[in-house]
């Protein structure tokens, strides 16, 4: 099956996400991927996954991932994963590693709810609490950028260096969410962090769009209904929502009605399906 792609004010995204089969997708200009839980030889020089959970789905690609970059000598990959699964993330490579007869070079580091970790000059991302059936967490990408203090705003060039040459600083660090991943997780991940409502760029799992799988059964897995995003469409403050996850019980032509007939027009024109086009 041929990767999603999607593309928000030049931010690019590729992968693919299918309820229950593997999910992984990448976001190249900061060298990371969420989660990786199927083989992309393709993606191996990417350097850094940010792993939601545990299930195999979002998982399973971790020790291909590890082996090959560790063969083709590429630096060490950085692995953040919730706290609670570094240790046993750690045995299972090691046992890999001794069955393949082979060194595994990579850094598993246990990441806290709400901790923030740096990626690049200008970018970092926390972890956001999530709420599925197992230890889990969505991360949140800032942007940061300096800007100057609005009681400075009126000030010119001179007045500005001025202050600078004096050792005081008329700017302020401003952090803005672009990009929030939630993984598999209850609609709580959205209501209860307004980091997550306010990111330019939301991946929200949605799992069962039908009466079939209702809003009860998706709760009950762990996971988001389709009737629950309609029915807190105003909560989502997105740029760009990207629906991720669905059951493979729904085809694109069913996702795709299910969205139109679902979602009001003010949410609908910001919502994409991150699978490809058939």
């Amino acid at each position: 099956m041929a990767n999603a792609l999607f593309e928000h004010k030049n931010w690019k995204f590729d992968g693919i996400s299918e309820g229950g089969i593997r999910t992984s997708i990448a976001f190249p200009a900061l060298d990371l991927m969420f989660d990786f839980g199927s083989v992309n030889p393709d993606k191996i020089h990417i350097g850094q996954i940010l792993l939601t959970h545990a299930h195999l789905d979002h998982s399973a690609g971790i020790p291909y991932y590890v082996s090959q970059r560790s063969l083709r000598k590429l630096p060490k990959p950085k692995i953040y994963v919730p706290k609670s699964l570094e240790d046993n993330l750690n045995q299972v490579l090691k046992l890999y590693s001794l069955m393949e007869d082979f060194p595994y070079e990579c850094e598993v580091i246990g990441v806290d709810h709400h901790e923030t970790i740096p990626l690049k000059p200008g970018f970092f991302f926390k972890a956001i609490p999530s709420f599925h059936r197992i230890p889990s967490q969505g991360y949140t990408i800032f942007e940061t950028k300096r800007k100057l203090k609005l009681e400075y705003a009126n000030l010119d060039q001179a007045s500005i260096r001025s202050m600078k040459d004096k050792g005081e600083d008329p700017t302020e660090e401003i952090k803005n969410p672009i990009v929030s991943f939630s993984g598999d997780t209850k609609i709580e991940f959205l209501l209860e962090h307004e980091e997550v409502r306010k990111s330019q760029i939301l991946f929200m799992e949605c799992t069962y769009y039908c009466e079939k799988r209702g809003v009860e059964r998706a709760r009950e897995w762990g996971h988001t209904h389709l009737d629950e995003i309609a029915a807190h469409a105003s909560s989502f403050e997105n740029e760009a929502l990207v629906l991720i996850h669905p059951s493979k019980r729904y085809s694109y032509r069913e996702l795709q009605e299910w969205i139109a007939k679902k979602l009001p027009a003010s949410l609908l024109e910001r919502t994409h399906l991150f699978i490809p086009k058939k």
